[in-house]
């Protein structure tokens, strides 16, 4: 069919040709080359509108096999294993906040480039739980192990020393490091970085139940996945705004 389409294009174009030609040379007269002219335009607009319904129905075709894709996209292919940010790159973050209960991990593993990037002048901001011993029991009975709260509370005191190491290295430099205390435990772990611009990414951890176990961790990235992205950088803003500031009155769980 294509083949044929560029054949009528072919013999469109010479005969348009030869009676120009012919008319240049006085061998037609004009209501020859007035037939012809109109004829030529005709079939020119004729492969036009063909052009166009094509290229519609080929749209339209792309457009239902997206949406069929995305329907029956494996949550495998959404979702991977958390790294507790490890895979997101802060090297070059000014702003970079941070969510989850102990955040044992999560600041051991980027200890180094968050005093980097305070170092350069990002802001940094950092919720985890409160070293208050109701919210540590109640992280124990949400991962259905409450007769052992002193799992967390033995997560939670090393971040809380790294966190004022990092707070006393930042004091003095242009960087300013933020973090606040929750009265409960968030049903959500997260990593972001430059979440207020258009090349923004998040790493959002979906909580188990079950203490130790892998947890499914979901990619965003702010220009990609619109709806989501900005339903998490809301969280975090909920989330933050319902914290109070880690100040050294702050009791260890007991």
């Amino acid at each position: 069919m294509s083949r044929m389409r560029q054949l009528d294009l072919v013999l469109t174009i010479a005969v348009a040709v030869v009676v120009g030609v012919l008319g240049t040379l006085d061998v037609v007269g004009p209501t020859v080359i007035g037939g012809a002219t109109l004829t030529t335009l005709g079939l020119l607009a004729l492969n036009s509108l063909h052009g166009r319904s094509a290229v519609s129905t080929l749209t339209r075709s792309v457009r239902e096999l997206g949406d069929h894709v995305g329907d029956q996209a494996s949550a495998d292919r959404l979702l991977a294993p958390s790294t507790s940010g490890v895979d997101l790159d802060l090297s070059e973050a000014r702003d970079i906040r941070i969510v989850g209960v102990t955040l044992a991990r999560t600041v051991r593993n980027h200890y180094s480039v968050l005093r980097d990037r305070l170092a350069a002048g990002a802001c940094v901001r950092i919720a985890l739980i409160a070293p208050e011993a109701s919210t540590v029991a109640e992280a124990a009975r949400r991962n259905t192990i409450p007769d052992h709260p002193e799992i967390f509370e033995h997560r939670l005191l090393p971040t809380l020393d790294l966190l004022a190491a990092l707070a006393a290295e930042a004091a003095t430099g242009p960087g300013r490091l933020e973090v606040r205390l929750l009265d409960f435990v968030p049903a959500f772990g997260l990593v972001g970085v430059d979440t207020d611009t258009a090349s923004g990414q998040l790493r959002v951890d979906i909580y188990s139940h079950r203490c130790g176990t892998p947890e499914p961790s979901l990619p965003l990235h702010a220009g990609r996945d619109i709806q989501w992205f900005r339903h998490f950088a809301g969280e975090f803003e909920r989330v933050w705004a319902a914290g109070r500031p880690l100040s050294s009155s702050s009791t260890p769980a007991s």
